[in-house]
């Protein structure tokens, strides 16, 4: 029966992360044979078969014959063209342009304003799951946009959440009020 023995190197903390680290530790008594009999012996071998090579090839191809054949298949189709009655008008572009910079333009001018709102957004306790007050809530303020920046973030997604629910209890033929109530 063979021992087995575990060694450890002392190696420095620059050592530890590079390629050439030595994975495998073999004893210094162990000898090169031709055929290995156990897996010290085997690694040993290993190892001196990878230091007869260099560590980076590089082969000497001639890839101009390739070059020239590359592509011989590949046909490029042209892009195809919208007709001209169906592209948008310049007008029209214009007008949704306009549009856009004026929504973004009144949201900046609302949150320029956000000091001067009034602190009592956010009644609802954000542990609060009961559908009651989150009604309650609805039917107290109106569904603006400013009402929707003012609340922070999680009260906003806890207030969608309850807003599906409120609208998966409305049975067929049923109508909402707009505040929800």
């Amino acid at each position: 029966m063979s021992e087995k023995c575990l060694y450890k190197k002392a190696q420095d903390d620059d050592d530890l992360d590079t390629l050439s680290t030595v994975c495998f530790q073999i004893n210094p008594g162990v000898q090169l044979r031709e055929v290995p009999t156990n897996g010290e012996e085997y690694l040993l071998k290993v190892i001196k078969e990878r230091q007869s090579y260099s560590t980076v090839t590089k082969c000497n191809k001639d890839y101009s014959k390739f070059a020239k054949n590359q592509s011989c298949f590949v046909k490029e189709l042209p892009h195809a063209k919208a007709p001209d009655k169906l592209k948008p008008t310049i007008e029209w572009q214009n007008i949704q342009v306009a549009d856009f910079s004026d929504v973004r333009m009144y949201i900046s001018r609302l949150l320029a304003k956000k000091s001067l709102w009034p602190k009592n957004l956010d009644t609802v306790a954000i542990e609060s799951n009961n559908i009651n007050s989150w009604k309650s809530f609805f039917a107290e303020r109106e569904p603006t946009l400013r009402c929707v920046l003012g609340l922070n973030q999680t009260l906003l997604d806890r207030g969608l959440e309850m807003l599906t629910e409120i609208l998966n209890k409305v049975e067929k033929g049923e109508t909402i009020d707009h505040k929800t109530e």
